[in-house]
């Protein structure tokens, strides 16, 4: 459920605030909560910061797809088509993703339209796919 494109993603944080969260982990302080929020909007640790800046989670900014092309279980990828944590198209962003797993042809892609990253006012939508998901893999 709503995938992100991490390079986009991080493009926010300042070159201070990577100096910063690099220096609290450099000496053993990453689990202090960051003074700011993180990427404009996040609450976190330094360590789990500099997890995200660490590009071992983003395999998918179209250099490195290893992560993907090794998941070999079928499964329903969904996103809202208003998710701005795409780089500006998340239905393709999606396709994308999914391109890259060599199930591509067995996944099931869900689009929520007119919703953003966490399905704002689509609760009940969201709820009830995931239920009848669960009941269809039963």
């Amino acid at each position: 459920m709503s995938p992100a494109n991490l390079s986009h993603m991080m493009s926010g944080v300042s070159d201070g605030e990577r100096d910063f969260i690099e220096k609290l982990v450099r000496y053993g302080q990453g689990d202090k909560i960051l003074p700011f929020y993180f990427m404009g909007w996040v609450i976190c640790t330094a360590n789990t910061a500099h997890d995200w800046l660490s590009g071992v989670l983003d395999n998918t900014n179209g250099k490195n797809f290893n992560q993907l092309e090794q998941i070999t279980h079928t499964g329903t990828l969904i996103i809202g088509t208003f998710d701005t944590f795409t780089d500006g198209d998340p239905s393709g962003f999606l396709k994308m993703i999914n391109s890259h797993m060599p199930t591509a042809s067995e996944n099931k892609l869900i689009f929520i339209e007119r919703t953003g990253h966490t399905y704002q006012k689509k609760h009940d939508e969201i709820a009830l796919i995931i239920k009848n998901l669960a009941l269809e893999w039963r």
